[in-house]
């Protein structure tokens, strides 16, 4: 099985004719290797569902740890497009890929323990972390970290629920959903978790606010929450001169959480500017006394501030984050109102369910 890695011989990755040289050992793969080296590669999920971290191969052989075709296309796989997360190395390589403009930060892992882990909805729990020692939260608001327990064999992804700069020392803030099956979920949620030792890795991912000076058009749901709502406090914090708009799709009012945050961030908003916060719920039932918004968040975008000329797609980044249909449903909507994909920016949270083959 080993001489299929190419033993526990290391390999050499030549990144863009030798802009960056990087080490991969025996075992890991490109993206992790590349990400631990200070490389700014363009990634999110990290597991082989989301095509952003995909280069193209010019020389050496691979191994693929899962079927690229699940996210590539035949003429993609045919110019030598591979997902740098889902590959090892079998040999030295030649790899072309365009780099991240977002700045390359190191990973760190800390040991800590759980701080705390309070309900805020039924089925979402903020969870708080204090790591030991000197800790350096060196990422953005929008990002997440691997969370690793002795419990679960693999580590779990969670969004920063906090900015950075806004965090206590040492500590960080996640906001985590029950998954039905979820391991993870459902060790957390079993019990008062106060005390248990963890892992923090990090900083991963391209979710981050762009600086510009177009309406920033926000979209989330359920735990989705929590990486918006920390680009929307590191913003107030910086004085950003931008309108926002940020809709949370919602089921019912047992489901909404941070509005209380919500409101202190709209006040805290550069006052020459606009914060609008409008909670959208789908499944309210009639005679609760809701007197807010309803429907599809996505529809009530489109029918409530598009259509009515309230708000131009045209000046505008999306910025979206939460389960995948809801994220693809708002993207459609978005290019449909004249918004540029190119100025819309998401991160999917995705559960077992929703890996490529079922994985």
């Amino acid at each position: 099985m080993f001489g299929l890695f190419g033993g526990n011989k290391d390999w050499q990755a030549k990144v863009n004719g030798g802009e960056h040289t990087i080490t991969v050992k025996a075992g890991d793969n490109l993206l992790n290797a590349a990400l631990s080296q200070g490389v700014p590669w363009p990634h999110d999920c990290r597991v082989g569902s989301c095509s952003t971290c995909q280069c193209t191969l010019k020389s050496g052989k691979i191994k693929a740890l899962t079927d690229f075709s699940y996210v590539l296309d035949q003429d993609q796989l045919k110019s030598g497009k591979i997902l740098a997360c889902q590959t090892r190395l079998k040999s030295d390589v030649e790899i072309q890929v365009e780099l991240s403009d977002a700045p390359a930060v190191e990973l760190n892992t800390y040991e800590g323990k759980i701080l705390s882990a309070r309900n805020l909805t039924h089925d979402i729990k903020e969870l708080v972390i204090k790591c030991d020692g000197n800790v350096e939260h060196s990422g953005m608001a929008g990002q997440y970290s691997e969370i690793s327990i002795a419990a679960i064999d693999d580590p779990r992804s969670y969004s920063y629920a906090k900015a950075p700069k806004q965090e206590n020392p040492g500590e960080f803030t996640f906001y985590v959903r029950l998954v039905p099956n979820g391991k993870f979920t459902e060790w957390l949620f079993a019990e008062d978790r106060t005390g248990e030792p963890v892992k923090v890795t990090g900083p991963y991912g391209q979710f981050y606010r762009r600086d510009e000076d177009s309406t920033m058009v926000c979209v989330a749901g359920g735990s989705g929450m929590s990486a918006i709502k920390a680009i929307l406090e590191s913003s107030a914090a910086e004085q950003v001169k931008r309108n926002c708009l940020y809709l949370f799709g919602a089921r019912a009012q047992q489901d909404l959480y941070c509005m209380e945050e919500l409101a202190e961030i709209g006040k805290k908003w550069n006052k020459d500017f606009s914060f609008e916060f409008v909670p959208v719920l789908s499944e309210e039932p009639e005679g609760s006394g809701w007197q807010g918004a309803t429907g599809f968040v996505t529809t009530y975008l489109k029918e409530a501030y598009v259509d009515t000329g309230k708000l131009s797609m045209g000046n505008a980044q999306g910025y979206l984050c939460g389960p995948p249909p809801m994220i693809d449903a708002a993207i459609d909507v978005m290019v449909d109102q004249g918004l540029n994909k190119e100025n819309i920016f998401f991160d999917k949270f995705l559960d077992a369910s929703s890996m490529p083959g079922g994985r």
